[in-house]
């Protein structure tokens, strides 16, 4: 689908110089990357990842900072989002929340085994559960969201903040903390569009795609004709009109359209349901994960595919204003296709591992942890 969606503008592009597999041969780069960390990811015993969870997140940090600095980080269409040789540090930041959430969560939940009811009605007690089980996950996920939304990269910003909601109500922190937080996250975001005029531009176009069909809903508009040119079984394999000449860049976040185009509604809801039922395993392996670790790591890796996959849905769609997302695993985009590579490799493991006793090296690592 990548080949048959990006051939065309590849033909047209200059950088592509007429090779119709220009972004086939740069994406089979990246996949043999990620099949690599998949695979070793899959092997190991994912424990592994508790001693990766702090270096993991500051590295995370570390790049997320440098792509903001003008001369490190490069631009592209009024966006700093990528390094040299066009990595996306963003893309890395999903899986370092995923592993820091899950690594300070289950340390809050062993130190509160050991309070009790009355230890927890004292003030120097409560204060320490608040901050271990809320403050410290909340800082590991919030500083990675700000910097990404810096960039700008809402939608990005947003997942992680969804991805973060799920892993932390999984491991028991209370609603009524989350949600008066994500409340304010909600307000500043929608005031952070209102003042950027392309983004809210975008957001008008969305409540009228008619009206500005050549222009800011120039994507979404064309993506509904291909849609509805596929009707039930599709114009055929690399027979889609709309990347030709209507749908710009389909290879990226706009590839399901083609697919809806070529493979018709059957195909498309052939795609839905191989989502369904990578969530719905996800959940099953977090559900019989060996400890709390691995249950929470599976629970943000399929959070991660599950709420990116919807959210590339509903926008191509039109259920949702325009926003940058690809869709995992098809769309054109190396780091992307490896992190969610890596993340299936971590979820693998916790899978081979339900049940199985801890490895000793990893039952003293973290009776050094927690004393």
């Amino acid at each position: 689908m990548l080949y048959s969606a990006s051939y065309p503008y590849a033909l047209r592009a200059s950088q592509c110089q007429g090779d119709p597999y220009w972004f086939v041969w740069r994406q089979i780069k990246w996949l043999a990357i990620g099949l690599a960390a998949m695979m070793f990811a899959a092997k190991v015993d994912y424990a592994i990842w508790r001693k990766l969870a702090v270096p993991l997140w500051g590295l995370a940090f570390v790049l997320l900072v440098a792509v903001l600095i003008p001369g490190v980080g490069y631009r592209i269409n009024g966006a700093r989002r990528w390094l040299p040789p066009g990595f996306q540090p963003s893309e890395l930041s999903k899986l370092a929340v995923i592993v820091g959430l899950a690594w300070c969560l289950e340390r809050w939940q062993k130190e509160a085994e050991g309070i009790s009811f009355l230890n927890i009605l004292r003030l120097k007690q409560r204060f320490s559960h608040l901050l271990r089980g809320f403050a410290v996950p909340m800082l590991t996920m919030g500083l990675v969201s700000v910097l990404i939304l810096a960039e700008p990269d809402v939608g990005t910003s947003v997942l992680v903040g969804v991805v973060g909601f799920c892993v932390m109500l999984t491991a028991g922190v209370r609603w009524w903390l989350l949600t008066p937080c994500y409340g304010g996250a909600a307000y500043g975001v929608y005031q952070y569009l209102v003042h950027d005029p392309v983004r809210w531009e975008r957001i008008i176009a969305f409540t009228n795609l008619e009206k500005y069909k050549d222009g800011a809903g120039l994507q979404q508009y064309q993506a509904m004709l291909a849609f509805g040119s596929g009707g039930l079984w599709g114009v055929g394999l690399g027979h889609s009109r709309a990347k030709e000449l209507y749908l710009p860049l389909a290879s990226s976040d706009f590839i399901a359209p083609i697919i809806g185009e070529e493979w018709g509604l059957v195909g498309m809801l052939g795609l839905l349901l191989a989502f369904a039922v990578l969530v719905a395993l996800g959940i099953h392996v977090a559900r019989h994960a060996r400890d709390p670790f691995g249950s929470l790591l599976a629970i943000g890796v399929v959070s991660l595919i599950g709420f990116q996959a919807l959210i590339n849905l509903a926008v191509v769609t039109a259920w949702m204003p325009n926003k940058g997302m690809p869709l995992p695993f098809i769309s054109y985009g190396g780091s992307n296709l490896c992190v969610l590579l890596c993340s299936a490799g971590i979820l693998m493991s916790v899978a081979r591992h339900a049940g199985a006793p801890e490895p000793m090296w990893a039952m003293s690592a973290r009776k050094v942890e927690f004393g």
